[in-house]
């Protein structure tokens, strides 16, 4: 079983099941969420889900998904919290989950003013994980922390990260990709981790071709692989000032985020 997550109103019930939402369904070629609530079509969850694929797979060079991912969108956050206490009892509490079995690839998730965002980063593990044969836990981490981004923001910058790099910096840390790659259990990923995470592929998406083409030609080595090499080899091999660029690529997004709250 492989689970890979990161941490995702109404009236609640006053009894609860271990049963998943079934009353509705929205079907695509890619996708089907259930939930007990009726959502349309064009619903803007179902919309932005849709418009997250396509861009996912554009940015990213994926071949075609080889399984559907199946969103499963509770009603209220009781019921969810029931259902996921009882069904993945080893789970640390958070508002959404991607879980990934041989018997399908589910997301997990509850009607909340976070809803968006959160299904956003977890689809982002549903759909890597539909269409390569392995993701290495800092690059599914960094690959979902970047696509949970609104869309809309400029360069996908997102703000709690840049500030936990800031913070970071002046506890006279460093960016370490050899570690980071070490990392095999979500559970020994601290919030630094992840921002570290979204940064390094922050960088590498944002940064330059050549960059950009070393992490497409991993994920491309990933279709294939059930033990891919480090990424690290080839960004040494690639850029070999990759160190201070993804620095100066930081307090560029530190600089670009201040000049924001500025404007």
């Amino acid at each position: 079983m492989v689970v890979l997550l990161c941490g995702c109103q109404s009236t609640p019930k006053s009894t609860y099941s271990t049963d998943l939402p079934s009353q509705h369904s929205v079907n695509s070629k890619h996708f089907v969420i259930h939930s007990n609530v009726k959502l349309d079509a064009d619903n803007v969850l179902v919309q932005e889900l849709e418009e997250l694929r396509e861009r996912l797979f554009s940015t990213l060079r994926l071949p075609e998904q080889r399984d559907p991912v199946n969103v499963y969108l509770f009603s209220d956050e009781a019921s969810y919290r029931y259902y996921m206490n009882t069904t993945w009892q080893n789970l640390p509490p958070r508002r959404a989950y991607f879980v990934g079995t041989s018997r399908e690839l589910a997301v997990y998730s509850f009607l909340s003013p976070q809803v968006q965002e959160d299904l956003r980063h977890e689809f982002s593990h549903g759909l890597l994980h539909a269409s390569l044969k392995t993701v290495p836990l800092w690059l599914d981490e960094g690959l979902a922390e970047y696509f949970e981004v609104d869309p809309n923001i400029p360069g996908a910058v997102h703000a709690a990260h840049v500030l936990e790099w800031e913070t970071a910096k002046q506890e006279n840390w460093s960016p370490n990709l050899f570690r980071l790659e070490m990392l095999t259990d979500f559970r020994d990923m601290t919030q630094r981790d992840y921002a570290e995470a979204w940064g390094w592929v922050h960088y590498m998406l944002q940064t330059s071709d050549e960059t950009t083409e070393v992490l497409l030609q991993y994920l491309a080595s990933l279709e294939t692989s059930n033990t891919p090499p480090r990424m690290l080899t080839s960004l040494e091999a690639a850029v070999p000032n990759y160190f201070n660029d993804v620095q100066a690529h930081v307090v560029l997004m530190q600089n670009s985020r201040t000049l924001a709250k500025k404007d």
